[in-house]
């Protein structure tokens, strides 16, 4: 299985946090690939930036060195993540950018996203999500 992780996700794999569940452990320590994209990373600097806790206290540099260090590939944004995000149906109580573009980019490549977010079951006719 080949799988995506959502920030939150990304972060707590980081940090060996509790807060991971048990099944999103297991499916991240299983998985034959676990992908990041640059979506997490950019979420993580504008929230440090904005004085908002994202819930690692690592500099920008050390967390993308050690998700690479964690075996989890670098999934590079392209034109068909794009196309897939004009798929995507609009929920007007969910508009959050970083999330729709992590739904985008598994939509594209047949992944499967490894997440917390309540609102990701929204769009369960296109993506699955595991937690």
């Amino acid at each position: 299985m080949k799988i995506l992780l959502d920030t939150q996700a990304l972060i707590w794999s980081l940090n060996d946090s509790d807060k991971l569940t048990k099944t999103a452990r297991t499916f991240i320590q299983e998985a034959d690939t676990v992908y990041v994209s640059p979506i997490n990373f950019y979420e993580i600097a504008i929230k440090t930036a904005l004085g908002r806790d994202p819930g690692i206290k690592w500099p920008i540099h050390d967390i993308i060195q050690e998700a690479l260090l964690s075996d989890f590939i670098w999934l590079p944004l392209s034109a068909n993540h794009i196309e897939a995000y004009t798929q995507l149906p609009f929920y007007e109580n969910h508009r959050d950018p970083f999330d729709r573009i992590i739904l985008a980019t598994a939509l594209a490549d047949d992944l499967t996203i490894v997440s917390s977010d309540h609102n990701f079951p929204l769009y369960t006719d296109l993506v699955t999500t595991i937690w």
